[in-house]
């Protein structure tokens, strides 16, 4: 009788805590690979490369209940810049940090989260798996009025 007691116990935990998780499968934006193109308000690429979300966490007692945090990295694969793109000076490869919203589909990601002045901020909405939005440079005084196109595809495995 105790073993019967102490099993259902056990199932019962385990169902409960099953669940009750909040996996990654429950949102759109899927963690992986990402192909970037960062460009200017006309269409012409300033940086492409690849971007890779490896973590995404319900954020806690924060926000909604659609409020995740992005975590991963990005490599810079070409850089067509030319010196007037003053946001390429810290844009070098590195962490990213961002946000996430699953009921409007929106990323907000800090290219250079270890810094807080002179960052290249990424804001899209999820379509179709892929990412769309724009871009902006941001220093201490706000934003710059340097920004421009934002487009990442991911690629499947």
């Amino acid at each position: 009788m105790k073993i019967i007691t102490i099993l259902s116990i056990v199932a019962a935990i385990f169902i409960s805590s099953c669940s009750g998780s909040e996996s990654e499968k429950k949102i759109s934006l899927k963690t992986g690979k990402y192909g970037y193109v960062i460009s200017d308000s006309t269409g012409k690429s300033l940086i492409e490369g690849e971007m890779q979300i490896n973590t995404i966490t319900k954020q806690k007692d924060v926000g909604t209940e659609n409020d995740y945090i992005v975590g991963g990295s990005y490599t810079i694969t070409k850089n067509n810049a030319d010196t007037t793109y003053m946001g390429f000076s810290t844009m070098n490869g590195g962490e990213m940090t961002g946000y996430y919203n699953e009921e409007r589909k929106f990323i907000n990601i800090n290219t250079n989260p270890k810094i807080a002045d002179a960052n290249v901020f990424l804001n899209a909405f999820l379509k179709k798996g892929n990412l769309e939005g724009g871009w902006h440079y941001s220093t201490f005084r706000g934003a710059h009025n340097e920004g421009g196109l934002f487009k990442a595809e991911r690629i499947k495995k």
